[in-house]
């Protein structure tokens, strides 16, 4: 991997830099048709896709587009709401798609939840590479806050941001063709990403 990256904040990058506080990219994002698959700690992962590899086409859950102060933002950037036909044809046409497989938020970052296989499914069909990604925060709160649901959490997480505002480090893993059996290569891909937590 390369030397980490600062991003310094830019006006487009503004809205990120003040939800998270600095940003550190570890690694590169290889050019042309790519999934890239990454661990979904927080809301405001969709933010730093676009950061680290602006053309990538995020997909994301419909009610995304539900939200007033996300729907603009989100068409203009391109994000597609989750589906395996039109992120195959994406990458077909030369384009990187970016998803989280776990579907969910884990707001405390434990990595608990299992990844969906639409990912793996999405890049063999496609016959495209993978790149793992994982977005390393700073300090959560104590366990107190998995009593509430994921929703919660996170509207807690906005609202004590000055206290959890300790930046993120993306840190990019090497490309890989999945060649096997959709579910262990599923399993086998949480494995990639999980791995890249810490370096």
């Amino acid at each position: 991997m390369t030397a980490p990256v600062v991003l310094i904040p830019q006006p487009a990058r503004f809205l990120t830099w003040l939800a998270v506080g600095k940003v550190k990219v570890v690694g590169e994002v290889p050019k042309g048709a790519a999934l890239l698959c990454a661990n979904h700690a927080s809301y405001r992962d969709v933010w730093l896709f676009t950061l680290f590899c602006p053309s990538a086409r995020l997909l994301v859950h419909p009610e995304v587009f539900t939200f007033l102060f996300l729907k603009g933002w989100a068409t203009r950037k391109g994000f597609v709401q989750v589906s395996i036909d039109d992120a195959v044809t994406l990458l077909r046409r030369g384009e990187p798609v970016a998803i989280c497989p776990t579907g969910l938020v884990e707001a405390r970052s434990e990595n608990e939840l299992p990844f969906k296989t639409g990912a793996i499914r999405i890049a063999q069909q496609a016959a495209v590479p993978v790149v793992p990604v994982y977005f390393q925060y700073g300090t959560y709160p104590g366990r107190w806050i998995s009593k509430f649901s994921i929703t919660v959490q996170n509207i807690l997480l906005f609202l004590l941001w000055p206290f959890y505002r300790t930046g993120v480090t993306i840190l990019i893993g090497t490309p890989y063709v999945p060649m096997g059996e959709v579910k262990a290569e599923t399993n086998a891909l949480k494995v990639k990403v999980v791995a890249l937590a810490g370096k």
